[in-house]
């Protein structure tokens, strides 16, 4: 079938990772104090949004600290761009959507749980600062514009303090007392600027170099570039140590290699103590900027490419033979003292970013756009939650953002015909909205499935109506295109080479989601395609992250052996 020629050639693209540069140039707007939609006046909000070549980023901060963070994201986006060979080719992603909250107390607030992207685990006081989620109509980032309190008065602190003050005991014994004494240590702060780019690497290559990674090697890429750095003349310095790192290891203990490498650590709470990003940078910097002997760099290779096959940690740790060696390595790494990479100029790809104020209606559903992939989780929808979303957007003046919010969390939590009228109050508005003409063919679907046998067939068909349209417009936006294949796919009916493809352009579209990919590799394994099926599984199956949607992938490829193995 013609679907294989192009299914092959997608193959060597999931090998490979997704291209990226730089996408077309945003024009700098006009802000004014309101907002007008559809003819009525809508009070601003305090806060902003800017928009550049790859990320849309909201804000309450100032437009000048949006636009310097904006621009920096662009940058260190071109600096990863160069460094992994992204900068000739086009890029299709979806561009990441960027909320900076006022504290990490709105995590607690919004009850995020980093359900696909669960770093560390790190001890405590470095938890809870960022929330991030490869969803499959684009991926999402929330970090807290708060400088991060590190507490250093730890047990190990103190111990150690008693430790180094017994060995300084004259030669006649003389210390008053007997009683050694503990140094108060006041707390450092990590930059919450710190925290973002550290995300924001971690998605570049989450999403433009798709493969499966080690957690704590996402970790230490992470920590790597989270001190980067735009120094006045332009040129940028990146892989810095990062302040007080010294002060860290003896408050968190000294790396201990044999734990990481053989994921002894992610095993019950004993390594949460003695994991931090601290630890994770220098980890990746020792094997990426060490200048590693040829013998222990092949070794290095060797391991990320068992993982990347699927082997455990700690079968592809034995790659590196006596890993005391290994230890023994980078303590002396360690004491010689790292090195950091400087680059020359970097300006953000496409220019200053589009900022706009936020109008108070589509600032009332900020928290919820984020809110709703953890309250939906799981197929048990927060009915409470979805209370008071529906009385918060009743308050509000007619507003589109506002309404296909409240349209997708409606279609998620089943509520299909409330979903429908979202929709369609938009449509009423704006015809050719994309969005909301792929939530009502979505809530027509549904209704279609749960309705009678008989009008099934013909529910489909008129479902698929404005889905279709939608594709007419935009051929390119994941979520008509997920909706079009999934109104063959949850039908049970034969999917079209048509909605396959489209499928395809969607994993190319947010490459680090894993939904899509367990949605294609089930339809290749209808089709017979075992060997593609797993292709496309293996940053979900392999990778860092025990997302939702690895137990499915694991249960799919399961069944599929057993039917093969029945079959013979």
């Amino acid at each position: 079938m013609a679907i294989g020629r192009y299914l092959a050639a997608a193959a060597i693209w999931w090998s490979v990772a997704t291209p990226a540069a730089a996408q077309q140039p945003p024009v700098q707007a006009k802000t004014g104090p309101d907002i007008v939609v559809q003819g009525a006046v809508d009070a601003p909000s305090a806060w902003r949004r800017a928009e550049s070549a790859h990320v849309i980023v909201t804000s309450k901060g100032s437009e000048a600290e949006l636009k310097r963070v904006t621009n920096a994201l662009e940058r260190l986006y071109a600096l990863m761009a160069r460094l992994y060979h992204r900068t000739d080719a086009a890029d299709d992603t979806v561009k990441l959507q960027v909320t900076l909250v006022d504290s990490a107390d709105f995590f607690q607030a919004m009850k995020l749980r980093n359900l696909r992207s669960e770093e560390g685990p790190y001890a405590a006081t470095f938890a809870g600062e960022r929330y991030y989620d490869p969803r499959e109509d684009g991926p999402v980032l929330a970090v807290a514009r708060t400088d991060q309190v590190i507490k250093l008065s730890t047990a190990l602190a103190e111990d150690r303090d008693v430790e180094d003050a017994s060995g300084s005991i004259d030669s006649e014994g003389s210390m008053g007392t007997g009683m050694a004494e503990t140094a108060n240590r006041p707390p450092i702060a990590r930059k919450w600027e710190a925290v973002l780019y550290s995300a924001f690497a971690q998605h570049f290559l989450l999403t433009y170099m798709p493969a499966a990674y080690p957690r704590w090697y996402l970790d230490g890429v992470g920590a790597l570039f989270s001190t980067f750095d735009v120094r006045r003349d332009g040129k940028v310095d990146y892989a810095r140590d990062p302040l007080d790192y010294r002060q860290v290891f003896y408050a968190y203990g000294s790396l201990r290699v044999r734990p990481i490498l053989t994921g002894e650590y992610l095993e019950g709470d004993a390594g949460k103590a003695h994991w931090t990003p601290y630890h994770a940078w220098l980890l990746t910097h020792f094997f990426l900027f060490s200048q590693l002997k040829p013998e222990r760099s092949q070794q290095f290779q060797r391991y990320m490419a068992e993982i990347g096959r699927g082997v455990p940690l700690a079968e592809a740790a034995k790659v590196f033979g006596d890993l005391k060696r290994v230890q023994h390595d980078l303590d002396v790494y360690q004491e010689r003292g790292t090195e950091y990479a400087r680059a020359d100029a970097v300006p953000p790809p496409g220019g200053d970013p589009t900022i706009n104020v936020v109008s108070r209606s589509s600032a009332a559903v900020i928290e919820a756009r984020l809110e709703l992939g953890t309250r939906l989780a799981g197929g048990a929808a927060d009915s409470a939650w979805v209370a008071q979303l529906h009385d918060t957007v009743a308050d509000l003046p007619y507003n589109a953002e506002a309404l296909l919010t409240e349209a997708e969390v409606e279609c998620r939590a089943g509520q299909n015909d409330a979903c429908l009228d979202s929709a369609e109050r938009v449509l009423a508005k704006t015809p050719d909205n994309i969005r909301a003409l792929a939530w009502k063919g979505i809530a027509l679907t549904h209704q279609a499935l749960a309705g009678p046998a008989s009008d099934r067939v013909r529910g489909l068909k008129a479902a698929r109506v404005p889905i279709v349209r939608a594709l007419r417009i935009d051929n390119d936006t994941p979520l008509p295109l997920l909706a079009f294949f999934n109104s063959y796919a949850e039908a049970g009916d034969p999917v079209p080479d048509q909605a396959v493809l489209g499928l395809v352009k969607v994993t190319q579209a947010v490459p680090a989601a894993p939904g899509p990919r367990v949605a294609l590799a089930r339809e290749l394994l209808r089709q017979g395609h075992a060997d593609l099926a797993r292709q496309v599984l293996i940053p979900v199956l392999y990778g860092g992250y025990d997302s939702p949607e690895k137990t499915v992938a694991q249960t799919l490829l399961a069944a599929a052996g057993s039917a093969q193995h029945a079959a013979r």
